[in-house]
C-alpha cells in the first residue's frame, strides 16, 4: 500500500499527478513556528472555529466536511525552514505524526459512515531535514516519482 507520506522533488511533478484536487501549498518560509503553521493551514483549508493546538488540528483533518473536494493534497515547500524556529523541536515530530495518522484514518472510512470520505495526501519537497525528521518519528515515505 502506498505511504500517507510523499517526497516530490518539484511542484511540476506535483501539479502532474494531483492537477484535478485540492492543493494547499504550505511554504516552510512563511511557517517557522507552530503557530504559524496553525495560521497557514486554518486559513488555506478554511477550518471553521480552529483552536491553535496538536489537538484541533487532529480533530479538524479528521472531519474537512466543509470542503467539497473528496482529495486534499497538502504540499509543503522548503521544508528545511518549515518550523525551524519552534521553541519545542518535539512538536515538529509530533505533528509529523498527525499528518501520517490523518491521512491513514481518511483510508478506513466506508461509503456506510456518515460522513462524505476524503482523501488527504501529505508531500513535502525534498529535503534531508524532512527526511531524517520523518526517519526519527519511524514514519514511512515513498517519491512521487516512484508512485504508478
Amino acid at each position: 500500500m502506498t505511504p500517507n507520506i510523499l517526497i516530490s522533488q518539484s511542484e511540476r511533478e506535483l501539479e502532474a499527478r494531483y492537477a484535478n484536487d485540492f492543493i494547499a501549498h504550505i511554504d516552510g518560509k512563511r511557517v517557522q513556528t507552530l503557530r504559524q503553521f496553525y495560521e497557514e493551514i486554518a486559513d488555506l483549508l478554511e477550518i471553521p472555529n480552529f483552536g491553535f493546538t496538536l489537538e484541533a488540528l487532529n480533530d479538524s483533518l479528521n472531519d474537512l466536511q466543509w470542503l467539497e473536494d473528496e482529495r486534499v493534497i497538502l504540499y509543503f515547500t522548503n521544508t528545511t525552514e518549515l518550523i525551524n524556529k519552534e521553541r519545542d523541536p518535539a512538536k515538529m515530530g509530533s505533528l509529523l505524526s498527525i499528518l501520517d495518522a490523518t491521512a491513514e484514518d481518511w483510508k478506513w472510512v466506508d461509503d456506510e459512515d456518515e460522513i462524505d470520505k476524503k482523501e488527504i495526501v501529505i508531500v513535502f519537497e525534498d529535503s534531508d531535514r524532512i527526511r531524517k525528521l520523518l526517519d526519527k518519528e519511524s514514519i514511512g515515505y515513498a517519491r512521487l516519482s516512484e508512485l504508478k
